[in-house]
């Protein structure tokens, strides 16, 4: 394995608390939509989280196809509705991991370059960083809504080695996708990293990563065991 000169992340599943974000959310969730009597947010947001676990990267349709058929709704919102709602949310609630931003900090204390890869439009991508108060915390930042093209191409990883004057093969790419983050960075010449966030992987067809860790709080110790086998 290559000297590893940086570490390059997803944001979504990874570098905040999704779930405690959609707990955050589900009190809006049950007044915007028509939900069936009885569905208060306690009850909603488990079922939420379980379904956003379990299907999330099959796209927000399997997610909401699911909550339909738990009986979340009386009238079930279409797709276009749903996805609506959340990118608003999302732009408004997002919920940090205590140790983001001292991570990130500590890596580049450390020596390290950081990068960001993240799927979306720049307007929220944007929005989360601000309010996840690490915006400021990353060499590089590529928001494939901004670049023109979006993960799971190769293009958004090799553009951001070469901004960050490293090679593919010294980077470390941390995510929990294991379309658009594992097999991805890997095919760009990464190494990967896959974060358990769902604790799912829902492509039988693409090989789990030699490193994989359960939340990244653990990556400090992962770099050391890197650096000293």
């Amino acid at each position: 394995m290559s000297r590893v000169r940086g570490v390059v992340f997803d944001l979504d599943h990874t570098l905040f608390d999704r779930y405690a974000t959609l707990t955050a959310i589900a009190p809006y969730f049950c007044s915007y939509f028509d939900v069936s009597p009885g569905m208060t947010a306690d009850r909603f947001a488990p079922i939420w989280i379980e379904a956003d676990k379990n299907y999330v990267h099959l796209g927000w349709g399997a997610v909401l196809d699911n909550l339909t058929a738990q009986g979340v709704f009386r009238t079930p919102p279409a797709l276009e509705v749903y996805a609506a709602f959340l990118l608003g949310m999302f732009r408004r609630i997002s919920v940090p991991f205590d140790c983001t931003r001292p991570l990130l900090e500590q890596l580049r204390g450390s020596g390290y370059k950081t990068g960001l890869i993240t799927n979306g439009s720049g307007e929220t991508q944007r929005a989360k960083l601000r309010n996840l108060g690490i915006e400021d915390c990353f060499d590089q930042v590529v928001i494939t809504g901004e670049f023109g093209v979006h993960k799971p191409s190769p293009e958004p990883f090799l553009a951001i080695a070469r901004w960050i004057g490293a090679a593919p093969s010294e980077l470390l790419y941390v995510g929990d996708n294991p379309l658009n983050d594992v097999d991805a960075s890997r095919k760009a010449g990464f190494i990967p990293v896959w974060v358990r966030t769902t604790g799912t992987w829902v492509y039988p067809d693409i090989a789990k990563p030699e490193l994989q860790i359960d939340h990244i709080r653990e990556l400090p110790d992962l770099l050391c065991s890197i650096k000293n086998p």
